[in-house]
């Protein structure tokens, strides 16, 4: 039993640590070389994050009521339009609508044909990887590059800090998300699997550790994206792993779920207040546009000059 546990531990933290750097920098690279086109809306500020956070909220309990072949629907509409935007820029659109086509057909057909064996659970697991990672990149670069700032990160994170304990210790709604999804076609999460054992992070806190190092980058550059990347490592990976050889998060399959943001979005929320503190105003995206943090030319011209 205490190698059982201590061998899920190690690759729960492999899975994290891989799925949160990756992403992060992936999404970093993006910032630094591509444009995303954003109509003329605003500047964004706290009311989108109350909106954002208020979406976020309720969305889980659409998955859990929606029947199964609703629910896929909802996420291949999620994907597919986050792709297209994310894309459009690097693709020509044949190419670009080929390409989406090919790795949302791939899952559902993988999730209906493969999971008899370990081999084609780590199949399952692998391509569905890569269009959770193509989505959280493009969705983190849509709301930065469209204004949002660190500060707006910082308390997005503390806010969903209080929603995972919630949700996860004293409502069940976490844990039944990941019932629900294990095994099915387009699940919102990064994993794999060894033998009996499945690891996983789900799109949400890969979605807050890209934005947190995006807007980090945006305001102050690689130094404080620098502290993003470890804070991210130590309390969006290392703590949250270890968390269930001293807690208890095991559920009644045996499936460890942690509430990872209860860790990571005070540290961030600190992270920030210390940032802002040390390197001062932020950066707003016609400033960070004009620096050297900005590699070659852009892809395709910011269409609202004016935002945060």
């Amino acid at each position: 039993m205490g190698n059982d546990i201590a061998f899920e531990t190690a690759f729960q933290l492999g899975v994290v640590l891989i799925g949160a750097l990756t992403v992060s920098l992936c999404a970093l690279f993006y910032l630094r070389r591509v444009r995303l086109e954003r109509p003329a809306i605003g500047t964004f500020n706290g009311r989108d994050i109350a909106i954002l956070v208020v979406f976020l909220a309720t969305l889980p309990e659409i998955y859990i009521l929606l029947p199964r072949w609703a629910t896929t629907c909802l996420l291949a509409l999620t994907f597919v339009t986050s792709l297209s935007i994310g894309y459009r820029p690097l693709l020509r659109p044949t190419t670009l609508w080929l390409g989406i086509g090919i790795l949302v057909g791939l899952n559902l057909w993988l999730g209906r044909t493969m999971l008899g064996t370990v081999l084609g659970w780590q199949v399952f697991w692998a391509e569905g990887d890569i269009i959770v990672f193509l989505g959280a990149i493009a969705v983190a670069n849509l709301y930065v590059q469209g204004g949002m700032r660190l500060r707006h990160v910082a308390w997005f994170a503390l806010v969903l800090a209080g929603y995972d304990i919630v949700f996860t210790a004293f409502v069940p709604l976490t844990n039944a998300l990941v019932e629900d999804f294990l095994g099915y076609p387009l699940d919102p999460s990064v994993g794999m699997r060894i033998g009996l054992y499945d690891a996983a992070v789900g799109l949400g806190d890969l979605l807050i550790y890209a934005l947190f190092t995006l807007t980090s980058y945006k305001a102050y550059g690689w130094r404080a994206a620098r502290v993003a990347l470890v804070l991210i490592a130590l309390f969006g990976g290392v703590v949250p792993s270890l968390a269930p050889l001293i807690i208890n998060f095991v559920d009644a399959r045996a499936d460890i779920v942690v509430p990872v943001q209860t860790w990571f979005g005070p540290v961030a929320f600190l992270g920030y207040l210390w940032m802002r503190r040390r390197y001062g105003r932020e950066r707003t995206m016609r400033e960070f546009l004009a620096s050297s943090d900005v590699v070659g030319p852009a892809r395709t011209p910011l269409l609202a000059q004016g935002v945060g």
